[in-house]
């Protein structure tokens, strides 16, 4: 069976409630691909957890209620049963991730409590709240679940399986180091405490690249990026987005997270980087139903409500108020540098097209090599849509632990050709990944080695995965 170790990090902060159970309640849409699949012989091993965005913030907590001085919070542990979880839900048994491996009899190996199935579980432990730090540290919390050697975590990533990471927030990162005095109430040095300092001191944007101003940009702004902050060097006073980039992208040897970066796969619900657009306003009313933000006139920081520099969010629901989200910029940088990922918006109220689609890209990079892109059609036949050339370069590639790789080309299987060799067919594990349905398929006499993917690329088409677990 192919493996998946499928990592959620749910926003806990106020605000998440309405996004939090749309989650929830698409979860069986999710799933209904890996029973599909089953159903049709395919079987996928899954590890499934949840952690949650409250890692606190700095030395001091932000002097709130809901803010632990970090690290702080959930700390990255995996929530085997939300604190907002209905009565009567349990833990999976014996671990804080729900183990599940699909079968043809719909009844694989489990540690699921008995009378909850895999939906109940996982709407227990996902049931997380909104009453988190609102300093949201979503790529801090998940180094942590991954990196920290957190004894609630044990067991649940697994060598040959692949790493799925999916964000669901309404907010950019703020992941900062546990020492900072970003979160203080030093007013003269950043201004109001309110969520804009994780902007004015995360991202920067224009050219050349500043901080956003503290005061209304006088429309959305272009080029915005992570503030660089290399080795705490500035002028970001987040972390450097490249400690989690480096996490997903490099091999385990130079401390990326996986041997082979082709194991990762990221994926966010999140809200667009664009448009980012600073403007002055009371920061409490733009939390209410995700209405625009309670625009004034001249920045004052010391009426009630003060009148103060705020992120506009860049997506809101027309239909559904509850659905609203601010510019991730640092989050988006960090999930499409992974080869492998998959971004969708917070602000849908129907999150069923962006799980599934986060589905089918795990049955993909698990040994079914699928064509995103269309293959040229068979110029002899241009009227006939189920030809097409299937030119193609397939590369076995094999990840060493120390970071080093061999490569070998394999031949197409035609004439006599002995296995390994490659051929490209239609699959029905491929369906609504690409506009054919195709994918290319590696025929062998033997498992391939540890860490081995297939790289193809034919013509327009172009593909990665792992070879099969």
């Amino acid at each position: 069976a192919a493996k998946a170790d499928l990592l959620f990090l749910v926003d806990n902060s106020g605000s998440m409630d309405a996004m939090q159970e749309e989650l929830r309640d698409r979860f069986p849409q999710f799933l209904s691909v890996f029973h599909q699949l089953a159903a049709q012989g395919t079987y996928v091993d899954l590890h499934i957890g949840v952690v949650t965005s409250d890692f606190g913030a700095g030395k001091t907590g932000a002097g709130e209620g809901q803010c632990a001085p970090s690290p702080g919070g959930q700390l990255g542990r995996l929530q085997g049963v939300g604190q907002f979880a209905p009565a009567g839900c349990r833990a999976p048994q014996g671990a804080r991730f729900i183990k599940y491996a699909f079968s043809g009899s719909g009844d694989g190996a489990s540690n699921l409590p008995p009378g909850q199935d895999l939906d109940q579980t996982f709407r227990c432990m996902a049931s997380v709240g909104a009453r988190g730090c609102g300093y949201e540290h979503q790529l801090e919390a998940v180094h942590a679940a991954l990196t920290g050697g957190l004894p609630d975590n044990e067991g649940f990533l697994r060598d040959d399986a692949l790493l799925v990471v999916v964000f669901v927030t309404n907010e950019d990162d703020c992941s900062a180091p546990a020492d900072t005095d970003l979160f203080d109430g030093n007013i003269g040095r950043y201004g109001q405490r309110y969520s804009y300092r994780c902007t004015r001191y995360g991202v920067v944007c224009g050219q050349p690249p500043a901080p956003p101003p503290y005061g209304s940009s006088s429309g959305p702004l272009a080029g915005c990026a992570p503030a660089p902050n290399p080795g705490g060097a500035g002028p970001g006073r987040l972390f450097d987005v490249g400690r989690y980039t480096d996490l997903f992208t490099r091999p385990r040897a130079p401390g990326g997270v996986k041997v082979d970066p082709s194991d990762v796969l990221l994926a966010a619900i999140a809200a667009p980087a664009a448009p980012f657009e600073i403007v002055l306003g009371d920061p409490h009313s733009g939390l209410a139903d995700g209405q625009p933000y309670s625009q004034c006139g001249a920045l004052d920081e010391h009426t009630f409500p003060p009148c103060a520099p705020v992120l506009q969010h860049s997506c809101q629901s027309p239909s559904v108020g509850a659905f609203f989200g601010d510019p991730a910029v640092r989050l988006t940088a960090v999930v499409t540098a992974a080869p492998n990922h998959a971004l969708a918006s917070i602000c849908d109220t129907d999150y069923s097209v962006a799980l599934q689609k986060v589905a089918k890209l795990i049955v993909s990079q698990s040994g079914q090599c699928c064509f995103g892109e269309r293959l040229p059609g068979d110029p002899r036949q241009p009227d006939d849509y189920d030809l097409y050339i299937a030119d193609c370069h397939v590369e076995e590639v094999t990840l060493h632990d120390d970071g080093s790789a061999s490569r070998v080309d394999l031949p197409r299987c035609a004439g006599g050709v002995a296995p390994p060799c490659w051929l490209v067919e239609r699959k029905d594990q491929c369906l609504g990944l690409g506009p054919q349905d195709l994918g290319v398929t590696v025929r062998r006499l033997a498992p391939p080695a540890p860490h081995t993917s297939i790289h193809a690329s034919c013509l327009s088409g172009t593909t990665t995965t792992k070879s099969p677990r």
